[in-house]
């Protein structure tokens, strides 16, 4: 059997855990530069608010509602996602973080002993987090994830699919609702009498490879109890990394979108140290806004002399590029930062003679470890040091209240 530990409404119960007054408040939670709802607690779900819709538009009727309305703290949301992993992985069972929010685990003992494995990972969650969590259990991950839905409307938060009731259960599932349909593939099976998730099981493989996609007949093993779907226990290094994000208001020049592009490349360059890799390729982009008459949208790749994972070397080609493809005139909406050609740090034939190469390695490994330690803005670029009138409005935001000493509630 798989176990599926899924946070209940996880943005909004991280935003709880330090305003107890909040317990029994609606509370929203807003995607970037406050634009849409991406996160609600279940009061709020219950009184017809719907995910993404835009703020600007339920401003009022959240206000009727008395809505806690908050920024998207990411810093928050990451560092409590992180202990809630930690103490899952305390239970001594493999475990893959599938989400922010989600992880699955692979119980080595008897089948018995799955209920209580789940209350005592409840409670424990419960007890050093704040965060509360549903658990279900099924034989492949698909019938775990439907498990984990269920599990949310159970008394004890825990559900366990067993063979003998998973058609039964099968059967009351719409098909948009099975892990990895979607609407528009769930519209396509609507119009072939395919409406449960029973129905989708018995479907035929060959109909199945004809129609539609290897992922959807991996799908439909795991939907009759076939372990189909990887697992994922130790994530291999990504190939791609991205550093990207709306302006809060235009900007028009070229010195602040240099600065933006820094802070990319800065944000970039962490990620692809934390995962002990180096790139070969630099992306710079730029965007205005998609709906304006001037649209433009235009990027330029640069490849490096050799793979690095040195600040220095990243920001220069990426403001080169970003020097070419800069219009003099528009207002931009966005820019970024992709790194590609990412491999690890043994991958590479280096010159015995280069000694410049292995003093950045050392100096980028040693930057790495202060801003792992006291922040990561506690180290930057000159470049970034500045005012960002461009970054993400946030002006709902929270403390964060796990990372920052200032940000500590104070307790009477």
């Amino acid at each position: 059997m798989i176990g599926l530990v899924d946070c209940n409404s996880f943005y909004a119960a991280c935003e709880r855990i330090f305003r107890p007054d909040l317990q029994r408040v609606p509370v929203a939670v807003l995607s970037n530069n406050d634009g849409c709802i991406v996160a609600m607690s279940s009061e709020l779900k219950a009184l017809g608010i719907k995910r993404g819709a835009p703020y600007f538009k339920v401003r009022d009727r959240l206000a009727q509602l008395g809505t806690a309305v908050f920024s998207s703290n990411y810093t928050l949301y990451q560092d409590l996602s992180d202990r809630v992993m930690d103490v899952i992985g305390s239970f001594g069972d493999p475990i893959e973080v599938y989400s922010i929010d989600e992880a699955f685990i692979f119980p080595t003992g008897p089948e018995g002993r799955l209920r209580a494995l789940g209350s005592a990972i409840r409670s424990e969650v419960s007890r050093l987090t704040g965060v509360p969590v549903s658990v279900g259990f099924g034989r492949t991950k698909t019938l775990a994830k439907l498990a984990g839905k269920i599990a949310k409307h159970e008394p004890d938060g825990v559900f366990l699919l067993d063979a003998g009731h998973e058609q039964e259960v099968l059967r009351q599932v719409n098909v948009v609702d099975v892990w990895g349909v979607g609407t528009r593939k769930a519209r396509y099976l609507y119009a072939k009498g395919i409406r449960s998730a029973y129905d989708l099981s018995r479907c035929e493989d060959h109909w199945i490879r004809k129609h539609l996609t290897l992922v959807t007949l991996k799908t439909v093993w795991e939907l009759r109890g076939i372990d189909a779907i990887e697992r994922d226990l130790s994530p291999l290094p990504r190939k791609g990394i991205l550093s990207s994000l709306g302006f809060s208001q235009g900007v028009e020049d070229l010195e602040t979108l240099r600065q933006a592009v820094v802070i990319y490349a800065q944000t970039a360059v962490t990620k692809l140290q934390e995962q002990r890799s180096e790139t070969q390729s630099v992306t710079v982009f730029v965007q205005t806004h998609r709906y304006k008459d001037d649209f433009y949208s235009n990027s330029l790749t640069l490849r490096l002399p050799m793979p690095t994972a040195y600040l220095p070397d990243i920001i220069g080609p990426a403001l080169k590029g970003l020097q070419c493809i800069f219009i003099e005139g528009l207002t931009y909406a966005k820019a970024g930062v992709y790194l590609s050609g990412i491999d690890g740090l043994d991958r590479y034939q280096g010159d015995l003679f280069d000694e410049g190469r292995d003093k950045k390695r050392k100096m980028a490994q040693a930057v790495h470890e202060v801003q792992s330690r006291y922040g990561k803005r506690i180290l930057t670029c000159r470049a970034a040091a500045s005012e960002e009138p461009w970054t993400m409005k946030r002006q709902m935001l929270s403390g964060c209240c796990t990372t920052r000493w200032e940000d500590l509630p104070p307790v009477r």
